[in-house]
């Protein structure tokens, strides 16, 4: 059996040229090694104060996805998908020589994590995400519903003052009661300079063009374990829902709204971390 991947002590952060992207990374902490991807509309800054709060346990490793922030967009880099971002995390744990390691998603970035397991399950022990956008896996009539709410917001937004607008009303609704105001400035800033690369890329293109093979994501040999956000929305809890029975996991609910990690780290890594620990310590199928 192969044992959970650990590492020394070690806080660095550095640049690498992967899968034909420049991505950038940090690393954090001691133990296990957990990749946590972010969802669209931030960088890996969102995880900044929970990686902090886990890393006395155990190794994190954050990146901004190519396109966002600190990771520039490649040259002729006119579209994305899912599975490319699977592609450059896999092709940066082998570059780091990190795996197989615990993956963390949430949103957009939940999709990234489930494509791992799919296409590249040599890089990954286990699994967690936090209400993952698998939108193409409900009823359509549904997921136009959800949209044709969510739409005017957007609309609106834009109207006023173009995608950074818009990726702010987003980022506010995800929110939730918990607002904006926990997010440092700076940080937020830096977010909004990604709006088109969120509109013109992954909103709604890469979301709504995903679809995973429910019969594979059944048979995937490593544990899988699903979030939800107690003040999620419909769509959002539904996706976590259909992906818990797919995968006949129980699905656990985290204090706040869709961006609690960052909103409120502490309540949330008290509920990711025992998780953490139960699949860094399990052993996958044929392992």
């Amino acid at each position: 059996m192969r044992a959970a991947a650990r590492v020394a002590s070690r806080d660095w952060q550095d640049r690498m040229k992967v899968n034909g992207a420049e991505l950038y990374y940090q690393v954090q902490g001691t133990g296990p090694v957990v990749l946590m991807i972010h969802g669209t509309g931030a960088d890996s800054g969102c995880y900044e104060p929970l990686a902090a709060l886990l890393a006395s346990d155990f190794t994190v490793v954050t990146y901004d996805r190519r396109g966002w922030s600190r990771s520039p967009r490649p040259v002729g880099w006119i579209k994305t998908t899912v599975e490319e971002h699977a592609d450059d995390a896999a092709w940066l744990l082998k570059a780091i020589g990190h795996p197989p390691v615990v993956v963390f998603g949430s949103s957009s970035g939940a999709l990234i994590a489930l494509d791992l397991i799919l296409r590249h399950p040599d890089v990954v022990r286990g699994l967690i995400v936090h209400e993952p956008s698998l939108f193409t896996c409900l009823p359509a009539d549904f997921v136009r519903e959800q949209f044709a709410e969510l739409s005017p917001i957007i609309e609106q937004a834009i109207s006023a003052g173009g995608h950074r607008a818009a990726q702010q009303a987003l980022l506010e609704a995800w929110a939730g009661d918990d607002g904006l105001e926990a997010i440092d400035t700076l940080q937020l800033e830096r977010w909004l300079g990604n709006a088109d690369v969120m509109f013109e890329y992954e909103f709604p293109a890469m979301l709504l063009g995903y679809q995973p093979d429910p019969v594979a994501l059944a048979a995937a040999h490593v544990p899988v374990k699903v979030l939800r956000a107690a003040e999620s929305h419909s769509i959002n809890a539904a996706a976590a829902e259909w992906l818990a029975g797919q995968v006949n996991s129980e699905l656990v609910t985290a204090a706040g709204a869709h961006l609690a990690y960052c909103t409120r780290p502490g309540e949330f890594a008290g509920t990711l971390h025992p998780l953490l620990e139960e699949v860094a310590g399990s052993h996958p199928a044929g392992a």
